[in-house]
């Protein structure tokens, strides 16, 4: 099976050799990508489902070729336990610092990749900047309503600070006493 993920951003290689792992249960798939970044997101991909791959590069293109369902898997006392409450705690409209317009596109990228995580976070909880991801921005909007079973909050003050109440279009209002109830009854907190 040929993965062709030449040209794709990031995480969608990640997420196509995911998908394309998935939908076998033996063999080799071969993964095209045309940047260092998503060869070594892939190979790191593969190595934490414990399958090996082998890589070839010809003018700027890396051919991946990933094994599964040979002997060389991890045993199964060697998985991680999956964690039961994972709450997902976003202060901010953007990821990281410096330029605004990519932490912008990184959070799109992020909250669009969750639907395609293993393991769903119970609540996502939206505080200061982090509330524009469900009033104004329709791509989040979106990738959020996708999210079934997933306890979507923003926070009540935030909303009212930036005059964004009646525009809330995801989820529901939460106050702090709510919001750290999540926190503190979390399994993992996971902070952007």
């Amino acid at each position: 099976m040929i993965v062709d993920a030449k040209g794709k951003p990031c995480p969608t290689p990640v997420i196509m050799t995911k998908k394309a792992l998935e939908s076998i249960e033996e063999g080799v798939i071969t993964v095209l990508v045309d940047s260092f970044t998503s060869k070594e997101n892939v190979l790191k991909y593969a190595a934490s489902q414990g399958l090996t791959a082998d890589v070839k590069e010809k003018n700027g293109v890396y051919e991946i070729s990933i094994a599964k369902g040979y002997p060389c898997s991890l045993p199964a006392e060697a998985a991680v336990e999956k964690v039961s409450k994972i709450v997902l705690y976003v202060g901010s409209n953007a990821i990281g610092n410096g330029d605004c317009y990519l932490g912008e596109k990184l959070m799109d990228g992020f909250i669009a990749n969750i639907k395609n995580m293993d393991i769903m976070p119970s609540s996502i909880i939206f505080v200061n900047s982090g509330v524009y991801l469900t009033t104004l921005n329709a791509t989040t909007i979106e990738e959020l309503k996708k999210l079934e079973g997933v306890e979507i909050l923003s926070c009540g003050t935030c909303l009212e600070h930036f005059e964004l109440v009646d525009k809330l279009k995801v989820g529901e209002i939460t106050d702090g006493y709510n919001v750290m109830k999540r926190l503190f009854e979390a399994d993992k907190v996971i902070r952007l």
